[in-house]
């Protein structure tokens, strides 16, 4: 890693990426009084992205919109426990407005550029945290997830990101999206790093076994993906294989789940916004005051047989999941489109098809880089049991670094 001397410089010197909306010039200062006071613990020195609707006491928090910008007073339990063990953070990052999408176009402070590719997205809506990551100027960045927030940017800014299961992670002191949906997750340079860093502060378990033998499922029929985005897919299924997965294949027609997590979160969206969306709609981008109000719209019959459909597809997965030990997706159907391409309509599906799933069941899932040579491309495992998840993209990683 390389820490918070480092990482603030990167962060500067990348400043034309808009991956951080806010800077913390204090950071060095904050880590030397640790190491003076002794309190520099397993993580003296991670340096920290803070995506800005995850609370810091000190530091503003805007949730991608100036109109809610505010002086945070208090510290959310995530953050908090990794700065309780040496952790200090470099600043808080670029996000899509209210979180409500995943491109990280934001009308307000502007695009976070893919560090690839600076005329691309990064993806959203964490897609500062995921950027700052895969630049070097944070060693962990923390972010939202409500239907493929984290790992969206990280496969298309070529990092690693992680969804821990629902509910394991507090979401105490970040501004809610959609409830039911909701996690915090991570991002990392490595799946290494990742594990390292959980790990300390007890949210992943020590020293994985590398498996021997494991089952897979590919999942097919959900979206069709890019030719780069599908040749880049499968020479990550078999480098799968070459560690000891024996593969099978699923046909799944998600449509009914994705209409079903539609509803929950822009019916959650809607009535946590609601008031935003009256007074200031006017400045709202366009994108999100439309999502709003269509949330504000919808019946109370389309949430009540949204929650079924979330057990149905719950119930479904854990079936899946007595067959299978881990079942893997692109992450996103494309590559990631230039910021001009970003309204057209078919952008959005084609970046929440695969990760969207897994919000509704809230089951643990991580994207890690596909082996490319040019754009970054990612891979989605899912799992029931972390540690097998874990394990697996661990192992992946390893022999995918030698393609």
């Amino acid at each position: 890693m390389r820490g918070v001397e480092k990482a603030l410089e990167e962060a500067k010197r990348r400043a034309d990426l808009n991956h951080y909306l806010y800077i913390n010039e204090r950071a060095v200062d904050e880590l030397e009084l640790l190491r003076r006071s002794g309190r520099c613990g397993a993580l003296c020195g991670v340096a920290l992205a803070v995506k800005d609707n995850i609370e810091v006491a000190g530091m503003p928090t805007t949730n991608g919109a100036p109109y809610m910008k505010k002086m945070s007073d208090r510290t959310a339990p995530v953050v908090k426990t990794l700065l309780s063990e040496g952790a200090v953070v470099v600043g808080k990052t670029n996000m899509h407005e209210l979180a409500l999408g995943a491109t990280n176009v934001n009308p307000h402070f502007g695009p976070a550029k893919n560090p690839h590719d600076p005329g691309r997205i990064t993806g959203g809506s964490s897609g500062g945290s995921a950027g700052a990551v895969a630049v070097g100027a944070a060693d962990l960045g923390i972010g939202t997830d409500t239907g493929g927030s984290v790992r969206i940017p990280a496969a298309l800014c070529g990092v690693v990101g992680y969804k821990p299961p629902y509910g394991k992670i507090p979401t105490e002191g970040v501004l809610p999206l959609a409830q039911s949906l909701d996690h915090v997750g991570f991002l990392a340079r490595t799946v290494k790093e990742l594990v390292d860093v959980l790990s300390a502060v007890g949210w992943a378990p020590r020293g994985l076994q590398r498996p021997k033998r494991f089952r897979f499922a590919v999942l097919l029929g959900i979206s069709e993906p890019t030719r780069y985005v599908e040749k880049a897919f499968w020479r990550a299924v078999a480098a799968l294989e070459s560690i000891g997965g024996e593969r099978d294949e699923e046909f799944l027609n998600a449509a009914r789940y994705s209409a079903a997590r539609a509803a929950l979160l822009l019916s959650e969206a809607a009535a946590n916004y609601y008031g935003y969306l009256r007074s200031m709609g006017s400045q709202m981008g366009r994108d999100v005051a439309t999502l709003l109000s269509a949330g504000a719209a919808l019946p109370a019959v389309a949430y009540i047989v949204a929650r079924r459909v979330k057990e149905e597809a719950t119930a479904y997965f854990n079936s899946l999941f007595k067959k299978y030990d881990v079942v893997v997706t692109p992450t996103t159907a494309t590559e990631a489109p230039r910021i001009e391409e970003v309204e057209n309509v078919a952008v959005r599906p084609k970046l929440l098809a695969y990760t969207e799933l897994f919000n509704l069941t809230g089951h643990p899932a991580i994207s890690v880089p596909a082996p490319v040579s040019g754009l970054p491309v990612g891979l989605q495992i899912a799992a029931a049991d972390e540690e097998v998840l874990l394990s697996i993209a661990s192992a992946y990683e390893e022999e995918a670094l030698l393609r």
